[in-house]
């Protein structure tokens, strides 16, 4: 998930007759929230990256991988750095990758829509500011697992062996 000092606008209720106003940034540093869950458990893991490029995803792989306890597989979508040849993967990780143009199938798309509520229409100063704010965004999902599960936990995937 892309975040940075860009406001991100989203609705808002107002009167009928009444125009929303709110203050905007223009701003263009980004970062990327990169997210590993098991929809099953509800288990997290998640590493800001500067960029989307290949090395970067790799950094992402190897910790990921000293993170897991067991054989897994992690499931991408068509992000050219996870579809990279050049990713060195350990024995007990498997990537998949899912078909083009299918969000649907991605439980971390769900909870990437819940992050991105949280920060909409709020105006951040610096790219640490927006750094501290997905941050506190991300912590009650690690202290409730249950969270997670909630939101990524499709009915789908129920069946599927942890």
């Amino acid at each position: 998930m892309r975040f940075g000092t860009r406001t991100e606008l989203g609705r808002k209720w107002m009167a009928k007759g009444y125009r929303p106003s709110g203050s905007q940034k223009i701003g263009y540093d980004y970062g990327y929230l990169s997210v590993a869950l098991n929809p099953l458990t509800g288990k997290t893991f998640m590493l800001i990256l500067p960029d989307m490029r290949t090395a970067s995803f790799q950094l992402f792989i190897d910790e990921f991988q000293k993170f897991m306890a067991a054989e897994g597989c992690l499931i991408t979508d068509g992000a050219a750095s996870h579809r990279s040849t050049t990713i060195e993967l350990d024995k007990r990780l498997k990537l998949e990758h899912l078909p083009a143009y299918s969000p649907q199938l991605n439980p971390v798309e769900r909870f990437f829509q819940e992050l991105r509520r949280e920060l909409k229409n709020r105006v951040f100063d610096s790219y640490e500011a927006v750094e501290e704010a997905v941050i506190a965004a991300v912590k009650p999902y690690f202290q409730d697992p249950q969270r997670v599960k909630r939101l990524t936990g499709y009915p789908w995937l129920q069946n599927t062996p942890t």
